[in-house]
């Protein structure tokens, strides 16, 4: 099945979506800083608690107040903008208002195996797989493990998911890392597909993601492996995962307001260990089904909440991190498709940063190969429109109109051969045939299609090779970190 030609749809023309206005960002801001002073956070990191205290933060055990001012100075001294390369050095991911990049989440636990069809135990192999189909896929920009590397040594499984990652794909990686010894041993991984640490640190193709726990606590691992990247000028993602109704307040304003808590601490520690660190705020606002408990990545209070989160992002000019294209639908089924166009959408037209667990199924715990495939057609399509209305004189078609006059028809009309491409949008696997050609295909499904392209990647496609050595040094480091943790 030959490829469409993707346009990138660079420019988003017209379309955007405001949720709340300015003046409900303003009361959101100074609601955070009121908790912050007032209520404070919890730090378990000693280097973190040491800096906040020489900054004015008043402090008792690991108990930790910050005053209004020092959270305004962080944010004037955060970046807003911050540029990612892939493992090529291309530039390709400035992060920038109104510019929208989608990827894979890490570390799903199953896999529904597209030969048997069965849930299993997530492996190395289905990252590898995953890798493979993100650097193929065109509307995919960046890559997280998907998988979780379920046989290998638990104490280094992360640098196994890394090794995967970065050798069968070449678009920017965000990675997880249990703690901050390996995320140490995974930039070195890094700066040996590079050509060495100086070349990583100038132009990083990594993003580390990490996170406080709510409410209101950073652990000495989540900010440890924040600290270990900056000392390298890698890019991080310090953002809250949430439960709300279970670990914070129910309301979505209360939601909101306590998670830009936890991240706006993050992007204080961050500036008072380096500044200008590199910090991505945002987070996963799920709402809590209180009938099930089950995480509602699929619901409308989630996009609701991510729609106000990016404003806020927006409001301080500041990178940020959100989700899309992930599901409750425990297969793509017709819910799964749903709830994956709308956010999606959703997060195109709002102008997000980073948009990540795009192809998750059943609220985070399972992947299937090829719904990332039919994400990718979702990402187009939301890309597509995203762009807006063309209203110039060509497009406009007023001299067209007139050499058609009225009863004509315009099928052959050279304007219309000129424009039909970019003006009607064509999907790789979404079906468009009438009844009698989709007969004749085998009743086949955008699913069928999906599979086909996912098992003609894994059997033709290879990601750009490493340099020459970087793989044994890759696997070198996993085996001296797993021998030191055994020590």
């Amino acid at each position: 099945m030959a490829d469409k030609l993707v346009s990138n749809y660079d420019e988003q023309i017209t379309p955007s979506l405001k949720w709340v206005t300015d003046s409900q960002l303003e009361q959101i801001h100074y609601a955070t800083l009121e908790v912050l002073e007032r209520t404070g956070i919890v730090v378990k990191h000693k280097e973190a608690l040491k800096l906040l205290k020489e900054a004015g933060c008043r402090v008792q055990g690991e108990h930790v107040w910050i005053p209004a001012w020092l959270v305004e100075e962080a944010l004037r001294l955060a970046p807003k903008r911050i540029a990612v390369a892939n493992r090529l050095g291309e530039r390709v991911l400035p992060l920038e208002k109104n510019r929208v990049y989608y990827g894979t989440g890490s570390d799903l636990p199953f896999t529904i195996d597209i030969e048997t069809n069965e849930r299993r135990t997530s492996t190395k192999q289905d990252v590898v797989d995953a890798s493979k189909v993100v650097d193929a896929l065109p509307n995919f920009d960046f890559l997280m493990s998907h998988a979780i590397a379920s046989e290998t040594n638990p104490a280094v499984s992360d640098l196994h998911q890394f090794e995967a990652m970065t050798a069968n794909c070449s678009k920017p990686i965000i990675f997880t890392a249990h703690n901050p010894e390996n995320t140490e041993a995974l930039i070195q991984m890094a700066a040996a597909c590079v050509g060495g640490i100086d070349n990583l640190m100038s132009n990083p193709y990594i993003i580390l993601y990490s996170e406080p726990i709510s409410p209101l606590v950073h652990t000495h691992d989540g900010v440890g492996k924040m600290f270990k990247c900056f000392e390298y000028n890698i890019p991080v993602v310090y953002t809250p995962g949430v439960l709300a109704g279970g670990t914070t307040p129910v309301t979505k304003a209360g939601c909101i307001t306590l998670m830009n808590a936890e991240s706006l601490a993050g992007v204080v520690m961050a500036q008072l260990k380096k500044k200008g660190a590199p910090i991505i705020i945002g987070g996963g606002a799920t709402p809590m089904d209180m009938k099930t408990t089950t995480t509602l990545y699929g619901a409308p209070e989630t996009f609701m909440n991510y729609a106000v989160m990016t404003q806020l992002a927006q409001f301080y000019g500041l990178p940020n991190f959100t989700e899309a294209g992930c599901v409750n639908a425990p297969q793509p089924d017709i819910q799964a498709g749903a709830e994956a166009a709308v956010t999606i959408l959703m997060t195109q037209l709002e102008g997000c940063n980073l948009v990540h667990d795009v192809g998750y199924l059943e609220g985070g715990k399972t992947g299937y190969l090829p719904f990332l495939a039919i994400c990718d057609d979702l990402i187009d399509m939301a890309r597509y429109a995203g762009a807006g209305t063309r209203t110039s004189p060509e497009h406009l078609a007023v001299d067209c109109i007139h050499e058609v006059g009225p009863g004509g028809n315009y099928m052959g009309c050279q304007h219309t051969f000129k424009h039909f491409r970019e003006e009607i949008w064509s999907p790789r696997f979404l079906t468009r045939y009438r009844w009698e050609q989709w007969l004749a295909k085998d009743q086949e499904s955008p699913n069928d299609r999906a599979l086909e392209k996912v098992r003609e990647i894994l059997a033709d496609h290879q990601a750009k090779a490493l340099p020459e050595g970087a793989l044994d040094e890759m696997r070198a480091i996993i085996i001296r970190r797993e021998n030191e943790c055994k020590a």
